[in-house]
C-alpha cells in the first residue's frame, strides 16, 4: 500500500468549545491527537500495539498555535503526520484545515518511554517504517525558559488535585487536560473579552493520580509588537505558568498567549 498523509474529517462539539462558542485550546488539540492516534492505527504501530509491547510515546514539548478563530460545529479536516526523528525524541506535526485555511497548527516533540521502569528509550527501539513522514516544521526553535526575575514574581493561584477524570491510559493526567487547568486562572478568558491564539508546554513530570499541583502564574504581561511577532499569530499579551507536584518537583512550564476577540 502506497504511504499518504493521514487526514480526517472533524467539527467542533459543543464540549470543546467556549461560551462564546469559540474552540478551546484543548479541544481543539484532542481533535489533532485523535487524527494521531488514527494514523497510527491505520499505518501501525498502533498506540495500543506500542503499550502492548511495555512501551508508550509520551509528550514532552508542544507548540500549538491557533492564528484564526474556530467556532462551533464548523467543518474541519484534522491532519497529523511524523517527522525523521533524533535518537531520543519522536517528532510530529499536526494541522486543522478550514477549506485552504490552516486555523490550527501544532509542533511536538516525544519520548518513547518503558511502562514498567519509566525509564526513556531510544527511537530506534520501535521500527515506525510504515508511517508516512513529513517534513518537521518547528513554530519556535528555542526552548521555553522562564527567567529569574518572571519566576520571582509568580505567585501561586490555586491546586489541582489528579482524579479518575483527569487519567488517561499511560496512568497519569492526560497532557490535553493541563490547557484546561491553565485556561481556569486567565481572566480574560472568563470575561469572554479574549481568546488563545499560541500555547507553549513544556512537561517534565508525570503527575499521577492523588497528585496535589500547585498552580503559579505571572501576572499579564503585555506584548510590543516585536515581541508578538515571533508567535506569527494574533496576540496583545501573555500569561506565564509552573505547575509543582506534591513532592516539589516541576510538573510542567508554559505560556499562553493571548489576543482579544476583536484583533
Amino acid at each position: 500500500m502506497e504511504k499518504t498523509q493521514y487526514r480526517e474529517s472533524c467539527r467542533l462539539d459543543t464540549y470543546r468549545v467556549d461560551r462564546n462558542e469559540i474552540g478551546k485550546p484543548s479541544g481543539l488539540w484532542q481533535l489533532m491527537q485523535e487524527a494521531a492516534s488514527n494514523q497510527m492505527e491505520a499505518q501501525k504501530p498502533s498506540y495500543t500495539d506500542l503499550v502492548d509491547a511495555g512501551q508508550a510515546l509520551m509528550l514532552a514539548r508542544v507548540d500549538l498555535a491557533i492564528p484564526e478563530q474556530i467556532g462551533l460545529k464548523e467543518a474541519l479536516v484534522s491532519s497529523s503526520w511524523p517527522c525523521p526523528s533524533t535518537r531520543a525524541t519522536f517528532l510530529r506535526n499536526y494541522s486543522l484545515m478550514r477549506g485552504s485555511e490552516t486555523v490550527a497548527f501544532a509542533a511536538t516533540q516525544w519520548t518513547l518511554v518503558d511502562l514498567a521502569s519509566r525509564k526513556i528509550l531510544k527511537i530506534d527501539a520501535v521500527d515506525f517504517g510504515n508511517y508516512w513522514m513529513g517534513d518537521y516544521q518547528e513554530l519556535i526553535p528555542e526552548k521555553f525558559r522562564i527567567d529569574k526575575e518572571t519566576l520571582t514574581a509568580m505567585q501561586t493561584v490555586g491546586q489541582k488535585e489528579v482524579r479518575y477524570s483527569d487519567l488517561d491510559y499511560n496512568g497519569h493526567m492526560n497532557n490535553t487536560y493541563y490547557l484546561d487547568v491553565l485556561c481556569d486562572y486567565v481572566p480574560e478568558l472568563a470575561a469572554g473579552t479574549h481568546r488563545v491564539s499560541f500555547v507553549r508546554v513544556h512537561y517534565s513530570k508525570e503527575a499521577p493520580l492523588g497528585d496535589v499541583l500547585t498552580i503559579l502564574r505571572s501576572d499579564a504581561i503585555l506584548l510590543r509588537e516585536a515581541d508578538a511577532a515571533q508567535y506569527g499569530v494574533p496576540a496583545d499579551r501573555k500569561y506565564i505558568f509552573r505547575t509543582i507536584k506534591a513532592d516539589g518537583e516541576m510538573n510542567i512550564q508554559g505560556e499562553l498567549v493571548l489576543c482579544s476577540l476583536h484583533q
